[in-house]
């Protein structure tokens, strides 16, 4: 056996975790170092603890409790594949269980009455859209824009391209925006007091409709629409739509990731997620053999309220403090908003494509 031990760090890099996350699994008793110096308390592990460490890291990443990892590590080779099979045939049990009980309230809530409060604003929010390639990627595959829809209402919607179809997103982004307007003119005539939810959901089709069979090309969308004193947003991957409220910030939307589900069901703590290998991984996107489905979501507007919608150019890039600070400062006209934080991205290096569109209330 290889004696030769690694410090911390070199554990760290060799296997794709932080430090962080070493200290927890340290502390837990799942990957105890070789040697602790009993002055500088600095930890030394053994080469062979490598694998240790992405063993924990992908046990972790499929939302395996410590207690249950632990167990599982100390089995040999088929004793330990039966009892991560044995553990995922109750997470199956428990995810159905779950279905059911979200299907049952679910129709619960749809027999509520509606509000009666629901008011039209007579002023078209002041609206920006803003594309930066970046300064790293060879090709823009990010697409957005601003569009009046039927009944008055407006549309932002951004979506981030990944893989060999450069022009996907922007495919993507027109043929929904044509299929939302259709829906929308025809329920607008029949009653303009129609929630544009439904639309949304019928008009997400055409997005699917361009995932290509079989290929390495996808793209995420999120799609905000403004009416009145509602928030309509129908969103999937790691775009992201953010409703700012004078000082206070709310991330409507949720990365579609498997890591990030599992931080905020706090089955991972935020050090494992942040240096988890499989952090940026999409489990559902517009692509060939991930779910499709949007989530579809409400909020209410207020007078002033500001919308935003991005690609992770923005907000995977922008120190969260900084863009927390654009997007509260004084109010800016749209477009002086969406230059600086094309501005911001650029700063911190402009790794990746920037899209993002505003809408202010």
């Amino acid at each position: 056996m290889d004696q030769t031990l690694l410090s911390i760090g070199e554990l760290a890099a060799a296997s794709g975790l932080s430090p962080k996350a070493l200290r927890l699994y340290d502390d837990s008793e799942l990957l105890v170092p070789r040697r602790v110096d009993p002055f500088t308390g600095y930890r030394s592990y053994g080469r062979d603890q490598v694998r240790r460490a992405r063993f924990i890291a992908a046990l972790r990443g499929l939302g395996m409790g410590l207690a249950r990892i632990r167990v599982l590590c100390d089995l040999d080779g088929a004793a330990a594949a039966a009892e991560l099979r044995s553990w995922w045939r109750q997470e199956e049990a428990d995810a159905l269980s779950r279905a059911a009980a979200v299907d049952a309230l679910a129709r619960d809530l749809g027999e509520l009455p509606l509000e009666d409060d629901m008011t039209t604003s007579t002023t078209a929010p002041r609206t920006a859209v803003a594309l930066h390639q970046g300064l790293e990627r060879p090709a823009q595959q990010d697409a957005a824009l601003v569009h009046t829809l039927p009944g008055g209402r407006t549309l932002i919607a951004v979506a981030d391209g990944f893989g060999t179809a450069d022009e996907l997103a922007g495919q993507i982004l027109a043929a929904f925006t044509a299929a939302l307007e259709r829906e929308l003119a025809e329920a607008f005539t029949a009653d303009p007091s129609a929630a544009p939810l439904a639309a949304l959901e019928t008009a997400w089709a055409a997005a699917e409709s361009l995932v290509p069979a079989g290929d390495d090309a996808g793209s995420t969308l999120t799609a905000a629409v403004l009416d009145g004193d509602r928030l309509y947003i129908a969103h999937l991957g790691d775009t992201r739509a953010v409703l700012v409220r004078g000082a206070l910030i709310e991330h409507i939307t949720q990365d579609h990731t498997q890591v990030r589900s599992l931080l905020a069901a706090g089955r991972l703590s935020p050090e494992e997620a942040a240096a988890h290998p499989d952090r940026a991984v999409l489990n559902r996107a517009l692509a060939a053999g991930a779910p499709t489905a949007p989530d579809l979501l409400v909020r209410r507007l207020e007078p002033g309220d500001l919308v935003l919608v991005a690609s992770d150019g923005l907000h995977a890039v922008v120190d969260p403090s900084a863009l927390a600070g654009a997007l509260t400062a004084a109010a800016e006209d749209p477009e002086v908003l969406a230059s600086r934080l094309v501005d911001l991205a650029l700063a911190a290096g402009g790794p990746d494509n920037i899209a993002l569109a505003l809408a202010q209330a």
